[in-house]
Order: structure tokens, then C-alpha cells, then sequence
């Protein structure tokens, strides 16, 4: 009874250890952002830190239509009331922006009868109305509506901004509009009554005036925008001194989307209670625009000072995002007694002929290989009959801005991750565990047949990825404890060989292709202008600068070939401007991600499709793009030898090779007969991957495996026990 009794006691001390660990954690991020919870200047600057994008270098700018990529250019309709306000200014007859710049700046300054100030705690429509009733408003609010009514009248605006205490509460905000007519900006001061002039009556840029303002300039000239009003300041020479002691402190909130940020759901959530909630919950659904200092020497203290609050709001957030996830482990451990007398009936019970199943992986966007089998596995299961528990292992984080930050985005999925795992686990017969290497396994795979263990319920691992190899070398003892615990499955022989050489057996079930999505067209030669598809995401890994070189080569011979290029990724501004360096960027089309659902459309235009990745196993690109009838040509990388047949099912050449990628292109465009043979070969080939083939190589998968549960969790319990 001793011995059973501190048995007893152990699960408890660490169940304990788990929630103080937690508790501690909670309190050491709350301790990091304290300094900046007790002011509303404090909370401004925090608020900074979260936005801090980029430096702008001095000298930087730009000018529409070419809006920077990162620049939170308005994307929503201007609302109906802000219309008719336009509308009503008669901002439509004006001759210039300029001039309707100084009547949306007489409208705010000179409808009520006394400015007043003081912030206004609303949305636009509400916060137009106390400027112009009651002459209510901080600086702030009159650039906020003063952008909305410009956006309404088709205006380009962009706001600027500076401050006194380190990027912190205290400063000014100002606007800029972008005159069409004279091609410039010209930056509108409305809060304070002002425009700005030197050695002519042209109104300045804001960096126009900074850079007056740094040289001394004995030219420059303030002028009221509206005369019937008193200016911000009484006195000329404090308005002067104001504007010089904000000079190092110049940043600028990048975007003017106010009707996107006021239309937001969270911010209407706090709209009239308190403004910090407003702007965070603008922040936290990502449609505040981030903010960018202008680098000046000097203010590289403050930057530095600024950057370090970024951290430090960062180191917090991880903490907490730790701290919850042992919380719910210590709230998955107290759950744990019960799992085994929750699962009840026999496999295959409800007369499916399918076990329980329990689905965990990715689902797009993005898209992508392992994200669209994924999520047709899941469709076609059901639509089967099968009961499918789903897991999604990408699921968005919230608040959305998470998602823009790699390390901590991944900490804060990882709770909500867990306890969905542990739900969706909880009564099912197996666990088909979608896998790659690298972090993901750790992150992703290894939770989900951790879990799976302890509710007693065999996994299935199916592995996908070309750079397996290079992960198994380096594996851990536990990741070999998890390989083999479980049933292993891979899309391709590739992968098979690859396991094999560690001595790990796995089974094959390709990819599957539902070929009722896609109508190969009737095959008809490209002519003049054949169209080529890429379809891999914008990584380095897939090399897709190798496909624009080929592509270049090819214009010699078709001077009106175009390339698509569907997918998204952080190359894409490296491979615009290389587009831009060989001369061909009016022909390539970058479209972006294209949903899956929208993918036969793309192949249905297509003459031709190019893969030109370095490290592959079973691309679905190429499977998709056989089912339309589009030939391909694909380097030889990892198992795409496997998948097909060089010179009959695809043309394959090396990887990385732009001139022997453009010849294969060339020869299939230019050979018809080569053509109709890819094409032919290809549909056949691609039968194999039909879901009725495929779907009983799962079906044996499962059963297999719930077959061999007792020894699979008896080779797991001694793995644990180790």
C-alpha cells in the first residue's frame, strides 16, 4: 500500500510541477510588459513596437499608381455616408486634388463653432460628426476623416507622423495627398491649420518640409488653409520651434486603410470604451498598418530603445504562449485517467466498413502538396461514409498579426493544437498522421502520435517530403522510437528507399488525383503564343529562377510565350526584379496562390507546364497537370523518375540546368507529335492515382494497422518505459 500510494503520488507532483511551471511563465511575461501598462503614452508605445516594420532610409519614397508591396494601400468600398459628404463638398468639380486637399480641410476646421479638441472615442462617421458639430478632435481624428473623405473623392493620401518621447504617446500626426494633376505631394497640417511653403506658392511634401526644416531654410513659409480660423499655434515661432524639436522623430503609419480598420469587427467591438482596446483589436486582426521610422543618426537611440520594446513584447507573448501550453498539459494530464473508459464499440461498427479515423494534418492555404492531399483525403473520406475525426494542424492563429511572426507563432498554435489532439483522439480507431521533416515533426507530428499513445489508438505515419533523407541522418533516438511505433506510408518509392536504408519499413499509397475535377481540353498546337505554367510555391527550394531563364531562352523562338507562376512565398520580390533583370516581365504573370478548387482552370489554359524543382518526392503539380492533358517539363529531382517516364510520360532534364529545361520545352512546343504522345501517356499514367484505386490501399492501411494495435502499443509502452 506504501508503494501503490507514492505510485499515486508522483503523477500528482508533476501535474503540479506542470501548472506552477505555467503559473511562473504567465507572471514573467506580465512582469516584461508592466513598464508599458501604466499610461496611455506607455500603451502608444507599445503599440509602436508591435507595428515597427522596416526603417525607411532617408531619401526613400515612392509615388502612385506603384504603391510599395507592404503598404496598406485602402481595399474597402468608402462607405455611403462618406460618399455623399464628398458629394456634397462638390470635391467632384474641383480643378485639382490640391484644391480639394484645402475644402476637405475648411469642411473639418470650419463647420463648428469653436474647435474644442479632445479625442474623440468612435468610428468615422461618428468621429466626422463630432469634429464638424461640436469642433471635437485630436490631431489624429481630423487625419483619420479627412482620409476618408479623400478616399471617397478618389484621393490618394498617405499620413505621417512624429514624436517627442521615443516613438512614444506624445507627437503629431499630419497628412499627405498625392496631387494627380501636378504629380507630386503635398502635405495638408489640418488639425493645426496649416500648409507649408518655400521660395514659391507650391505647398511642400512632408520630406520636402523636414528637409527645409533641417537646412534652415530662411524661405519657408507657413499659410492657414482656411483664413476664417485661428492656427494651431497663436505665435509663429513656437509653431516653428514645435516642428524642429519633432525632427529626429519622424515615422510613418504605412497604409491609409481607415475604412478598412473602421469596418474591422474588433474594432467596432471597442469602438466608444476605450481607445487602446480599439487600436489593439485593429492590431491583433492585422488591418492596422504597421509603422516605419524614418533612420536618422539622430535618433538610433531611440530606435534601438524602440526595437528592444519589440523584444522584450515578443519574449513576452512567447512566455505566455509556453506558459498556456503547460497549462493544458497539465489539463490533458488530469483528463488522462478517464480516455480508455470513453472509447467504446468495435472498429468498423457503424457499418461504413471504414474504422474510425482520425485525420491530422495541414489544410490550405497555403497551398501545396501535403495541404491539398490533405484536404481531398478528407473530402473523399466522407464523401465515402467514413467517420473522420479532423485535426488541422495549420489551423490561423488569432490575433492574426501571430501569423507574422515565425517563432512565436508556432508557440501560440501549439495549446489550441493540443487540446484539439487530444479531443480528436480521444474516440477513434486510428490516427493517420500527415508528416515531413525538420521542425514540423517536432511541432506537428510527434504531439499527435504522442497523443495518440495515450489514448491507445495506432498511427499512422504517412511521410511526405524530398528532403526525408537528410532528416532521418540526423534524428534523434525519439523520432526512431516514434517511426517505429507506428505504421509507415509514403506517396512514392522514392521515399520507400529512402526509409528502407534506415531499416524501417513502409508501405506505398500515392497521391491521389480526383480526376473528376479536371476535363483535359482536345489538344491543339500552342501557334504563336504558347502558355507555360508554373505551379510550386516562390521558395528556393523549388528554383524557380531556373524556370525564367528557361523562359527567357524561350521568347527567342516565341517572342509572345507567356508564363503564369501560381504560388506565393518570400522570393517574390527577388524574382520580379529577375523577371525585370532578363527582360521578360511583361510576359510572366506572378497570380499568386490559386486555390486548389480553382487549379483545373489554370491547367486548362496551359500549353505547357514546368517544374523545376531541386528536391521533390511526388509533386502533385505534375499529377494535376497529366489529368488535364498538359505535357511537362520537370527536373529529375528526388522520386520524380518514379513518378515518370522521361520521354513518355514527361521530358526530365537536370536540376538547375536553365538551357536543358528550355530545350525539353522547345522540343515538345515545336514537335507535335511529341506532344500527342506526353499527353496520351500522361492521361493513362495518371488512372493510377484515381480515388478508387487509392482509396482501398488506405482502407487495407487502416484495417492493417488496427489489426496490429496490441503489438504496436506494446512495442510503444516499452518505448516509454525506456
Amino acid at each position: 500500500m506504501l508503494v501503490n500510494s507514492a505510485a499515486a503520488a508522483r503523477p500528482r507532483t508533476r501535474r503540479f510541477g506542470l501548472r506552477a511551471a505555467g503559473t511562473l511563465l504567465l507572471l514573467a511575461a506580465l512582469a516584461l510588459l508592466a513598464p508599458h501598462l501604466g499610461s496611455g503614452t506607455e500603451l502608444v508605445r507599445l503599440r509602436h513596437a508591435l507595428l515597427l516594420g522596416p526603417d525607411l532610409a532617408p531619401g526613400q519614397d515612392w509615388a502612385p499608381p506603384a504603391l510599395p508591396a507592404d503598404f496598406r494601400a485602402e481595399s474597402v468600398v468608402p462607405s455611403p455616408y462618406f460618399l455623399q459628404v464628398a458629394k456634397t463638398l462638390g470635391l467632384d468639380v474641383l480643378p485639382d486634388d490640391w484644391a480639394r486637399a484645402v475644402a476637405i480641410s475648411r469642411h473639418l476646421l470650419g463647420s463648428a463653432a469653436e474647435l474644442n479638441g479632445g479625442a474623440v472615442q468612435h468610428d468615422l462617421q461618428h468621429t466626422h460628426r463630432a469634429i464638424v458639430t461640436r469642433g471635437d478632435g485630436y490631431c489624429g481624428d481630423f487625419v483619420r476623416v479627412f482620409s476618408a473623405i479623400a478616399g471617397a473623392a478618389g484621393m490618394t493620401v498617405r499620413p505621417w507622423a512624429f514624436s517627442f518621447d521615443g516613438f512614444g504617446g506624445h507627437g503629431h500626426i499630419w497628412v499627405e495627398v498625392w496631387n494627380r494633376q501636378a504629380r507630386r505631394w503635398q502635405l495638408v497640417d489640418v488639425f493645426q491649420n496649416y500648409y507649408f511653403t518655400d521660395g514659391s506658392d507650391e505647398p511642400l511634401s512632408a520630406l520636402a518640409l523636414r528637409s527645409a526644416l533641417s537646412t534652415g531654410s530662411p524661405m519657408l513659409r507657413l499659410h492657414p488653409l482656411h483664413d476664417g480660423v485661428p492656427p494651431g499655434w497663436a505665435e509663429e515661432p513656437k509653431a516653428w520651434d514645435y516642428l524642429r524639436r519633432g525632427l529626429p522623430q519622424w515615422y510613418a503609419p504605412w497604409g491609409n486603410n481607415v475604412f478598412a480598420v473602421d469596418q474591422a469587427p474588433s474594432t467596432r467591438w471597442f469602438a466608444g470604451v476605450v481607445r487602446p482596446l480599439e487600436q489593439l483589436g485593429a492590431v491583433v486582426t492585422g488591418v492596422q498598418p504597421p509603422i516605419r521610422v524614418l533612420a536618422d543618426e539622430a535618433n538610433r537611440s531611440e530606435r534601438v530603445a524602440l526595437q528592444g520594446v519589440r523584444q522584450r513584447l515578443l519574449a513576452a507573448a512567447a512566455l505566455g504562449a509556453v506558459g498556456a501550453a503547460l497549462w493544458v498539459s497539465w489539463l490533458l494530464l488530469r483528463l488522462r485517467g478517464r480516455r480508455a473508459q470513453q472509447r467504446h464499440g468495435s472498429p468498423g461498427g457503424d457499418g461504413s466498413g471504414w474504422p474510425r479515423i482520425a485525420l491530422v494534418g495541414p489544410l490550405p492555404p497555403p497551398s501545396g502538396g501535403m495541404a491539398n492531399q490533405c484536404e481531398q483525403l478528407l473530402q473523399l473520406l466522407r464523401a465515402e461514409g467514413a467517420p473522420v475525426n479532423f485535426v488541422r494542424t495549420n489551423a490561423p492563429a488569432w490575433p492574426t498579426w501571430v501569423e507574422r511572426v515565425p517563432l512565436l507563432r508556432a508557440a501560440w498554435r501549439l495549446p489550441p493544437y493540443l487540446w484539439r489532439l487530444w479531443r480528436g483522439l480521444a474516440q477513434v480507431d486510428v490516427a493517420h498522421v500527415f508528416a515531413n521533416s525538420g521542425w514540423a515533426w517536432h511541432l506537428l507530428a510527434m504531439p499527435a502520435l504522442r497523443i495518440a499513445r495515450w489514448h491507445g489508438v495506432p498511427a499512422v505515419v504517412n511521410y511526405r517530403g524530398g528532403l526525408a533523407g537528410d532528416f532521418l541522418a540526423r534524428a534523434p533516438a525519439h523520432v526512431w522510437r516514434d517511426l517505429a511505433a507506428a505504421s509507415i506510408v509514403t506517396p512514392s518509392a522514392f521515399l520507400q528507399r529512402v526509409f528502407r536504408r534506415y531499416d524501417l519499413t513502409a508501405q506505398i499509397v500515392p497521391n491521389v488525383v480526383d480526376l473528376s475535377r479536371f476535363q483535359p481540353r482536345p489538344w491543339q498546337a500552342p501557334g504563336t503564343a504558347p502558355h507555360l505554367v508554373v505551379a510550386r510555391h516562390l521558395e528556393k527550394i523549388y528554383d524557380i529562377p531556373t524556370a525564367l531563364r528557361a523562359y527567357a531562352l524561350l521568347r527567342a523562338r516565341w517572342p509572345q510565350a507567356r508564363l503564369t507562376i501560381a504560388g506565393s512565398g518570400p522570393e517574390l520580390a527577388a524574382l520580379q526584379a529577375l523577371a525585370a533583370e532578363l527582360g521578360v516581365a511583361d510576359g510572366v504573370a506572378f497570380v499568386g496562390r490559386i486555390d486548389n478548387a480553382d487549379m483545373p482552370a489554370l491547367y486548362a489554359q496551359a500549353d505547357l507546364t514546368l517544374n523545376p524543382t531541386t528536391a521533390d518526392n511526388m509533386p502533385i503539380s505534375i499529377l494535376e497537370s497529366l489529368a488535364s492533358g498538359v505535357p511537362v517539363v520537370s527536373t529529375d529531382a528526388g522520386g520524380i523518375p518514379d513518378l515518370v517516364c522521361d520521354g513518355e510520360t514527361a521530358m526530365l532534364v537536370p536540376v538547375g540546368n536553365a538551357p536543358a529545361l528550355a530545350a525539353a520545352a522547345r522540343a515538345v512546343l515545336a514537335d507535335p507529335v511529341l506532344a500527342q504522345r506526353l499527353r496520351a501517356n500522361g492521361l493513362a499514367e495518371v488512372a493510377q492515382y484515381a480515388w478508387p484505386q487509392v482509396r482501398e490501399r488506405w482502407r487495407q492501411v487502416y484495417w492493417s494497422a488496427c489489426r496490429a494495435a496490441p503489438a504496436l502499443q506494446s512495442t510503444t509502452q516499452t518505448g516509454a518505459a525506456q
